[in-house]
């Protein structure tokens, strides 16, 4: 039985008040009065804090109540009525969004405080930390809304956060570039995402467009609605969440500050497009074909990514391809119909990626903003700290056990094999090993070996403590997080799967301890294999590398967004150019400019009456007067 609470509507409040009232003191202090940084970073994190202290108070009011039936709602007023239809600005508190929740206000607030710290010295340390708070209220937004409408607020919300973030050092170019990239495959990608909402409401909206209500309604569904809804509500998601063919603004976004990438960019926004598959479980279930193009679409992203994250040279790049290489393995367990691995793979990810991007920070910050890692060396001695924890994420991230991340992509991995989808756990245990290797090819030439750059590392130190104790709190979360889902196998009851339960329509891969075991062995072997060639190439040094043939392609990315640029942009700029050069002068002002030059002529052709002489007027009057009496006199007669 669902109960209304009202502290709901409190949790996205709280950064979205705080976003309005630092962004009002930066500009009503800017220029005037020099506000500490002490102050913008309490007012910040306040807000974070505390909407994470309510999302477990959410989690304490669910754990309490019968399993089948755990259920909050809040409905803070009608949005609009349209006939029967009613949309209220209403958020939902149950198991799927908990768990969101709970990860997201604590990553939130973490980063929120290492950010004290990385963006020291900012000009605008004010307007960072206002674009910050909102981003978190709009996302918060999106994970409590009850409907996919409520839902849509928050999606935009971070999306215009993400540009507004992205292009944050706008004095360079490049990164207004970056920043406009995001917004507009964003955009694509939206676009995609209304269009399913018109066609799920024309399906069955009309009954209620709450998620209640649309899972309630949705065996009226025609079989082609249905798959239509599904695919254009995943072309959505592959905006959002960085998927083939709409990827290519991710990378890019390594504009903007590195905490930017850590919160938005890693353990959030990014994540938004698997939460909304999840979400739509009751849909997609029942849905296999949509559920097979999200799988292989996601694992291709997966090896796509995972080959680009091989060559790059900048730090945050190799981790940016990570993330969209982990959110194809995200979407490939969503497709299989194991939404609960997908969104276990999501929990995990956000503790070791944010760990990860803030250790890069860490690095970026020593080095005075140096990102090539060909430029590092030898720091493994200068930054105990962040090694140690970067070192715990990569292992995460790799998927070596016990860490998190292998209990996670374990999962998606025996899904996919036990539910028949022997390609994709193949090209899954590939990326796998790729992924060990990159990772660590970046951990051992940033970390080991000889210093390449002498300068930058004699004045390289540990970050303060502000930056590594989160990164201490993450490295913990990236270690043990794992174990709350831990299978059967090893003597676990996978607790977040159990959790997760009741707000999934999900069918169970069958169990089976001897594929099971297959699973994991392949799983070690190719994590194995890829750290083995990682080490004999990179770990005693290595110089900077030239690529030649495939490995030129790669380190190019394919030439994905020239292609792009030429097949997409520059045609759609030259129609651009003649809609501006020829309809718009010719076709749509014309008309405006005749109208304007028509009055022109006439006031020209009046002007010349308009001496400005008294008695010309007086000229002017006798002979109105005359033509008047004239007319007069001949009327009556």
């Amino acid at each position: 039985m669902e109960q209304s609470v009202n502290y709901l509507g409190l949790i996205p409040l709280f950064p979205l008040l705080g976003a309005v009232f630092i962004g009002l003191l930066h500009v009503f202090t800017c220029n005037r009065i020099k506000v500490a940084e002490k102050i913008y970073g309490l007012l910040a994190c306040i807000g974070p804090v505390l909407s994470f202290v309510l999302a477990l108070k959410v989690w304490v009011a669910l754990r309490a109540m019968p399993e089948a039936s755990r259920l909050l709602v809040y409905n803070a007023f009608t949005w609009f009525s349209v006939g029967d239809l009613h949309v209220n600005m209403g958020f939902l508190g149950d198991p799927l969004s908990c768990l969101m929740l709970l990860f997201v206000t604590f990553v939130g607030s973490l980063i929120h405080i290492y950010s004290i710290g990385y963006m020291g010295g900012d000009k605008s340390y004010g307007k960072f930390f206002a674009y910050m708070n909102l981003f978190l209220g709009c996302m918060i937004i999106l994970v409590l809304g009850d409907g996919p409408v409520v839902m849509f607020i928050g999606w935009e919300g971070v999306g215009l956060c993400s540009y507004l973030l992205i292009s944050y050092y706008n004095e360079d170019r490049e990164n207004v570039l970056a920043g406009n990239k995001a917004f507009i495959v964003n955009r694509i990608g939206d676009l995609g995402f209304v269009l399913g909402m018109c066609f799920l409401f024309w399906g069955i909206g009309a009954s209620g467009f709450d998620y209640l209500s649309l899972k309630a309604n949705v065996h009226n569904l025609e079989p082609a609605i249905a798959l239509t809804v599904c695919l254009l509500l995943f072309i959505g998601a592959t905006g959002k969440s960085a998927q083939i063919p709409l990827y290519v603004w991710l990378p890019d976004a390594m504009a903007g500050p590195t905490p930017v990438s850590a919160l938005i960019h890693a353990a959030t926004m990014v994540t938004a497009g698997v939460y909304m598959v999840a979400r739509f479980s009751f849909l997609y279930a029942g849905v296999e074909i949509a559920g097979n193009i999200i799988a292989w679409v996601g694992i291709l992203t997966a090896l796509l990514a995972a080959i680009f994250g091989m060559f790059q040279d900048d730090i945050k790049k190799i981790l940016a391809y990570s993330t969209v290489s982990q959110l194809g393995y995200m979407f490939a367990g969503v497709g299989v119909a194991a939404y609960s691995a997908g969104i276990f793979h999501v929990f995990t990810h956000a503790f070791f990626k944010a760990l990860l991007f803030l250790g890069a920070g860490s690095v970026i910050y020593a080095l005075h903003h140096e990102q090539n890692i060909w430029k590092m060396g030898g720091l493994k001695a200068k930054m105990p700290k962040t090694y140690i924890t970067m070192l715990i994420g990569s292992l995460a991230l790799a998927g070596c056990p016990p860490f998190s991340g292998f209990f996670s992509k374990d999962e998606i991995l025996y899904s996919a094999l036990a539910t028949g989808h022997f390609g994709i756990w193949a090209i899954g245990l590939l990326v796998a090993g790729m992924t060990a290797y990159y990772t660590f090819r970046m951990i051992f030439v940033v970390f080991h070996g000889e210093p390449r750059d002498v300068e930058a590392y004699e004045h390289a130190q540990e970050s303060p403590a502000v930056m590594t104790v989160p990164l201490i709190i993450l490295a913990v979360g990236a270690l043990f997080a794992g174990f709350l889902n831990l299978p059967s196998i090893f003597g676990g009851d996978q607790i977040i799967s159990h959790w997760l339960a009741p707000s999934l329509t999900e069918q169970h891969a069958p169990s089976s301890v001897g594929l099971e075991m297959f699973v994991i062995a392949a799983s070690v072997i190719a994590f194995a294999i890829g750290i083995k060639i990682a080490y004999n190439r990179f770990a005693h040094g290595a110089a900077e590398p030239s690529f030649k043939g495939f490995a030129s392609f790669a380190y190019h990315k394919f030439y994905v967004d020239e292609l792009y640029d030429r097949v997409i942009v520059r045609p759609y700029k030259a129609i651009g150019a003649v809609i501006w050069n020829m309809i718009e002068p010719n076709v749509t002002d014309a008309p405006v400019k005749s109208v304007s030059k028509l009055y022109m002529l006439l006031g020209a052709a009046f002007k010349v009456l308009q001496v400005g002489y008294v008695r010309v007027y007086a000229i002017y009057m006798v002979l109105g007067l005359s033509i008047m009496s004239l007319v007069l006199s001949q009327s009556l007669n």
